[in-house]
């Protein structure tokens, strides 16, 4: 039964594969959807102060996806520092010496990630009251 239960942690060995791949695919539709950013303001550009508007909201959203890839990768090199290698060689802010650990690198993104979401709402605000609503959510 020891034998079992010490080489099972590796099992988290797929968690960290699939937050990782997750975290990959996230950061390479982000570069993509720069591009396309990018391309449509070159071929089309809305210099109006609603294609600037329409742009940051594009621009807030991109760095949304960004900051969900960001924090797949945390959870995949946290998870693998935790179970199969403590040794691996991370920047020291990323070091995970428990669970704690995990999970107070991941509240600081999360919180970062919503203070994004709740400014892409203020962008597209309508001067209706529902703005307080989300706000005082993501406050809570």
């Amino acid at each position: 039964m020891r034998r079992i239960l010490g080489t099972s942690r590796y099992l988290i060995v797929l968690a960290v594969l699939g937050s990782f791949i997750s975290a990959a695919m996230l950061m390479v539709f982000g570069v993509l959807r720069a591009l396309r950013m990018v391309l449509d303001l070159v071929h089309e550009p809305d210099l109006t102060d609603t294609g600037g508007k329409e742009l940051l909201v594009e621009a807030v959203s991109l760095i949304d996806i960004f900051l969900l890839g960001t924090v797949l990768y945390i959870i995949s090199a946290g998870l693998y520092q935790l179970f199969v290698d403590d040794a691996l060689p991370l920047p020291g802010w990323l070091h995970i010496g428990t669970l704690d650990d995990l999970k107070a690198k991941l509240t600081g993104v999360i919180v970062v990630g919503l203070l994004v979401a709740f400014l892409g709402f203020v962008v597209e605000w309508k001067g209706t009251i529902e703005i307080l609503a989300v706000g005082l959510g993501i406050a809570a």
